[in-house]
């Protein structure tokens, strides 16, 4: 690479912060990450994780309160590599429908809705380790077999498209197919917590930021 690498976390207040900065040091050297909390923090980013943890319409009105959201927006726009994890990944759909109606980024034409079901089996939030359907065709993904298991917590879930742009990771709970995993050219977004997923988990964040730095 011909550039530092510069992987910034962004901090909010309300997503899994600690939890993903400590990962990343257990990859890379802790110089190489900052914690994200204004634009001229994320401006200097060659990679931007977004973790996730509580509501849709929350982290939305969190991120425009810190100015962060515009700052997001612009830096995926200079087509430098995004990862979104959980609730990080649910508001680049077009609507979260968490306590109300809310409008999100939109990169994704879906929407985010509650798990129902009225099987006793499967209780609500969703918890615990799941594989995906299909492993996505990716650089997200090296590595990482068809069979391999991730942390999930949720009680919400984006569902599932038909984009071809859209390299869409697909898992499945309480007979619910749910959109677990995309990557849209430099947008990734992973419903799972890689943080907490142990060794597949880190190894798909070091595939993130790994991804080549334009």
């Amino acid at each position: 690479m011909n550039k530092q690498r510069v992987v910034g976390v962004v901090d909010y207040g309300c997503g899994n912060f600690a939890s993903v900065v400590n990962t990343l040091n257990s990859i890379i050297n802790n110089d190489e990450i900052i914690r994200v909390t204004n634009n001229n923090e994320i401006a200097s980013c060659t990679h931007v994780i977004l973790p996730g943890v509580g509501a849709f319409a929350k982290t939305m009105r969190k991120l425009k309160e810190l100015n962060l959201l515009e700052s997001i927006q612009d830096y995926i726009a200079k087509n430098k590599p995004f990862l979104g994890i959980c609730v990080g990944m649910q508001i680049m759909a077009e609507w979260g429908n968490e306590f109300g109606r809310f409008e999100g980024i939109g990169y994704i034409k879906s929407e985010v809705i509650r798990f129902e079901t009225n099987n006793k089996l499967y209780k609500i939030p969703h918890i615990g380790w799941n594989s995906l359907i299909n492993t996505p065709n990716n650089n997200l993904y090296a590595g990482i077999p068809d069979k391999a298991t991730f942390y999930f917590v949720h009680s919400y879930y984006m569902q599932t498209i038909e984009d071809h742009n859209l390299d869409c990771g697909i898992s499945n709970y309480a007979g619910i197919n749910f959109l677990a995993s995309f990557s849209k050219g430099n947008i990734h977004g992973v419903q799972f917590h890689p943080e907490k997923s142990q060794y597949y988990g880190k190894l798909l964040l070091k595939n993130f930021i790994d991804i080549e730095i334009k």
